[in-house]
């Protein structure tokens, strides 16, 4: 048998280290150049740009299946025409640690003009701030809530009023007999108490001193996170006869659950957002009412943010883009 001399191996693991250098190098460069050609080929819906656009901007967003980010989407598409700007989307996997920061630094690296970016949590915004305007990029902030000290060009849909008016529907349901379970959105931090949708709520109760949050939980990112989390608590506390969601996945998965176990009307549900199921089992009365929050809005003043930072114009105060609530249409009499 012929065997390897030191020297012939050593020259064989300096080529593949070599390649394997090469490989990742090309990636990366491969990365920054899909995000450099969306001037030229990239517009939402993936056909070729008709006219010159001015601008390229990066609009961030969880890869997960949410019709609120859908909306999102949808509004930044809506304004982006106006402002002569090609949209590329990139998605964070929320089930990857630090997914959105590495996300965050491709966007800098490939040198846009712009970058709105969402996320759950108010951490690193005024730090993504400071870091993209040294690179002459505008960093716009949309979320469920701005940073307590800092937020500045913040665009967002308040979790406290989402989870105030649940509660409000809540009590105007059940009063002093409601005894909830809350799910809570599995992009927030911290404790369940210390979540500003728990906290809203807890707001609206406040007027009856024996309705109370039996359980408060947070989803695991999934696809089923929805359909586990109220299992467990609807298992863990029979006493819950309302269930409060705080996204849409969240929501139509316990209204699975709330149907697979025949206590349709024994456990109502208040939920988040609008999706075709959604509106299906509001109709059917599954669900008793969803909080929409509005982020087309959001998409549109994210865009509307950029335009007017790119022109000089001072970033505003944190803007609250709204909601409405979804709730069965009874048929006329």
């Amino acid at each position: 048998m012929k065997l390897w001399r030191p020297g012939r191996a050593g020259a064989v693991l300096t080529i593949v280290f070599g390649v394997a250098v090469a490989v990742a190098t090309l990636m990366n460069v491969t990365l920054i150049n899909q995000a450099r050609t969306a001037l030229e080929v990239w517009t939402l819906g993936n056909k070729p740009a008709q006219a010159v656009l001015r601008y390229h901007l990066a609009l961030v967003v969880p890869d997960t299946a949410d019709a609120f980010f859908d909306g999102l989407l949808a509004g930044v598409e809506d304004a982006a025409v106006g402002a002569e700007a090609a949209v590329q989307v990139l998605r964070y996997r929320t089930t990857v640690s630090d997914d959105d920061e590495t996300t965050f630094q491709l966007c800098v690296s490939s040198h846009l003009d712009g970058i709105i970016f969402y996320s759950g949590s108010a951490e690193r915004i005024a730090e993504r701030r400071t870091e993209a305007k040294t690179e002459g990029l505008v960093f716009i902030p949309v979320g469920p809530r701005p940073p307590a000290n800092d937020s500045e060009g913040f665009i967002g849909t308040s979790s406290f009023l989402q989870g105030m008016e649940s509660g409000n529907k809540v009590v105007q349901r059940l009063g002093n007999s409601a005894r909830i379970g809350l799910i809570l959105s599995p992009d927030g931090i911290g404790d369940p108490p210390d979540d500003p949708m728990y906290q809203g709520v807890m707001a609206a109760l406040q007027p009856f001193s024996e309705a109370r949050i039996v359980q408060a939980a947070r989803a695991q990112p999934g696809i089923l996170s929805g359909e586990e989390a109220a299992s467990v608590l609807l298992k863990a506390n029979p006493s819950v006869n309302i269930l409060v969601c705080a996204t849409a996945p969240i929501t139509e998965g316990a209204a699975q659950v709330v149907v697979d176990q025949g206590r349709v009307g024994r456990v109502l549900i208040v939920g988040t957002d609008e999706s075709a199921a959604i509106d299906r089992l509001v109709d059917k009365g599954v669900i008793l009412a969803s909080i929409v929050r509005d982020s087309r809005k959001m998409g549109q003043e994210a865009v509307q943010a950029f335009t007017q930072s790119r022109a000089g114009v001072l970033a505003h105060k944190a803007v609250e883009v709204g909601f409405t609530v979804r709730e069965r249409q009874e048929p006329p009499p």
